[in-house]
């Protein structure tokens, strides 16, 4: 049964990068991911042969896994540069980062040139054979772990800080998931490893877990796809993955506002907004309901709002007319300027009068615009 939903779980994964390879959305992020599993699967299915003992029958496939596990980290961290810029192409410096792939491979073409009798005899050794805390062998390996934990770490922050800018990427915040739940599968292999000398848990025992928990963690995807959430859907929001150009776009939004005074047009509507800021309406739109936390509509109120606080507030008291203020502060009518000034204050604009002239004016409630 064991062997049955491990060998699942590896065609799970090739089913899966064969979706997305051959989906209509050919992303980036689509292809990387694809290969990833394609790489996850091959191990998945190497190593259940080896704990099987079904490699007797192919021990030509033995090791094919081994270079090409260095290949994980680098497509890991370019998931996450793919995400946070959507222009991001590979150049040839890029390919700097698989160096140890090639040098892995290289190493490992004696082994595969050997005669399948003995590939079967180092294996049977490896799989019976306890790591010794002076062998240099146990270190190399070591080695592995501390490469791919800087790639994990390095696309992790990468991450984190574009979600200190977009909240609500349903596809960043699922592969920050996926990410986390692959350090702890990677942890779990590092603590075995580490007390592996000590020989408390066998490697064959230790493998059909891993394996379990890999499968897990393939099959989890495979929900996402099958259940069709937002992460794979291509009908995907407005790109905000360009950072400088998401940056610079919200501080023209910021300094038509805070500059301009644009809000003070009682005619400007979202179409007339964008078009001033240079972008779509879409994108202007999805940028505000991300970095501001709330719609276009609710953005504009609150400046008028605050335009109108400050004129009651340097205006003198016998000349202030609230039919003025409304329409000095942008609004059109007097009912819009009234709704709006009593749900996000909490007074009407008299009673805020009456509070400033006694200077007793509590904060009741309110929306405070990001700086």
């Amino acid at each position: 049964m064991l062997s049955f939903l491990i060998a699942f779980g590896a065609c799970q994964a090739f089913f899966i990068s064969l979706v997305l390879l051959s989906g209509k959305d050919k992303t980036s992020f689509r292809r990387f991911f694809a290969w990833f599993l394609i790489i996850e699967g091959i191990t998945l299915f190497e190593r259940l042969l080896v704990g099987s003992g079904l490699i007797d029958a192919v021990p030509h496939l033995i090791g094919i896994s081994y270079p090409i596990s260095f290949l994980k980290p680098p497509l890991l961290l370019f998931m996450a540069f793919v995400l946070v810029n959507g222009q991001f192409k590979l150049r040839k410096v890029h390919y700097l980062h698989f160096i140890p792939f090639v040098i892995l491979l290289v190493f490992k073409l004696p082994f595969y040139a050997m005669a399948p009798d003995a590939k079967l005899d180092m294996v049977r050794a490896f799989m019976n054979k306890v790591p010794s805390y002076q062998s240099f062998d146990f270190y190399l390996s070591l080695s592995f772990f501390f490469h791919i934990g800087i790639y994990m770490y390095m696309a992790i922050r990468v991450l984190r800080e574009f979600k200190t800018l977009v909240k609500n990427n349903a596809l960043v915040n699922w592969y920050l998931t996926v990410l986390f739940s692959y350090s702890y599968f990677l942890l779990a292999h590092f603590i075995y490893f580490i007390f592996s000398p000590l020989g408390w848990m066998k490697f064959p025992t230790f493998n059909q877990i891993s394996m379990l928990i890999m499968t897990f963690i393939i099959q989890s995807i495979a929900y996402k796809l099958i259940n069709r959430s937002s992460v794979f859907n291509s009908k995907r929001k407005p790109e905000l993955s360009d950072l400088d150009k998401y940056k610079q776009t919200e501080q023209r939004i910021k300094n038509k506002f805070e500059t301009d005074k644009i809000h003070l047009d009682d005619t400007l509507n979202l179409e007339a907004f964008a078009q001033s800021v240079g972008e779509s309406t879409s994108y202007v739109s999805e940028l505000i309901n991300q970095r501001f936390g709330c719609s276009f509509k609710n953005l504009l109120a609150q400046y008028r709002l605050e335009e109108a606080k400050t004129l009651m507030r340097n205006t003198r008291m016998d000349e202030i007319r609230l039919i003025d203020i409304a329409y000095g502060s942008g609004f059109n009518n007097k009912v819009s300027f009234y709704r709006t000034f009593k749900s996000q204050t909490g007074y009407s604009p008299s009673e805020y009068l009456r509070e400033i002239k006694n200077g007793t004016l509590t904060k009741k409630s309110g929306y405070k615009i990001l700086r």
